[in-house]
């Protein structure tokens, strides 16, 4: 039976004049920044996953042959995975806190990409049935460049001090502390996309190698152009 209208109205409140505009706004611009971030992080879960996904694609098109423990693939994707993490945590800071344009772009870009490579390495790991992380020494899987740095870390890659004054910088002096340990962190990187570009068994495994190494050359180059724009150097390259 439809509903009959009552015969009193209940009072009805005074609004101020554009209260409910500006409330309206507001509500809006709260559900806008909400939105924008719960967008972002399903697009980055969703790289992970089909990034994952393609490793488990690419082993079951290759199934025939198996990956051990020690082999130069099984080393690449964890230390590279290893060396990526760092450069997701650095790049990301940045994105969020540089106010450059240019600069907020590259580092956009570099988390993404390393993102999604992340995923692939990762998923690989997985349909090889070994584990992401070994007792093996970093690099021992390179043979001729098995050393460390003296602090024990990969070639290239920031030490936690490094890290930390990296995220109490802002303006300018982040942005030049952001290329420089991004442009030193390529360069250490670069020896193991080499040599697992030639020495990896598998060919997709080669194949992501020298992707890495052709993408972050020219991001070297690129950031090499945007530091002497404000005024800075480089870090000594890497020992490797």
């Amino acid at each position: 039976m439809p509903e009959t209208e009552s015969d009193f109205s209940a009072p009805t409140a005074t609004v101020p004049p554009g209260a409910g505009a500006a409330d309206d706004h507001a509500s809006v611009a709260g559900s806008g920044r909400g939105l924008r971030v719960a967008l972002s992080v399903v697009i980055v879960l969703a790289l992970l996953v089909v990034a994952a996904a393609g490793g488990w694609f690419l082993h079951g098109a290759d199934s025939h042959s198996t990956v051990s423990d020690s082999s130069v693939d099984a080393g690449f994707a964890r230390d590279m995975s290893t060396h990526h993490q760092q450069a997701i945590v650095m790049a990301g800071y940045t994105r969020d806190h540089t106010a450059n344009p240019a600069i907020k772009l590259l580092a956009t870009d570099i988390e993404t990409g390393q993102q999604f490579q992340l995923g692939q390495m990762q998923g690989w790991l997985d349909a090889w049935g070994l584990d992401r992380e070994s007792s093996h020494a970093p690099m021992s899987w390179m043979a001729g460049h098995d050393h460390l740095e003296s602090d024990g870390l990969m070639p290239g890659m920031a030490t936690p001090a490094q890290m930390t004054k990296l995220e109490t910088l802002s303006g300018t002096e982040l942005d030049v502390f952001f290329l420089q340990l991004m442009i030193h962190h390529h360069q250490g990187g670069l020896p193991m996309e080499q040599y697992a570009a030639s020495h990896a068994s598998k060919q997709y495994v080669r194949q992501l190698a020298s992707s890495m190494q052709s993408a972050q050359s020219g991001e070297i180059i690129s950031m090499e152009q945007l530091l002497r724009q404000l005024g800075a150097s480089p870090l000594p390259a890497p020992a490797n």
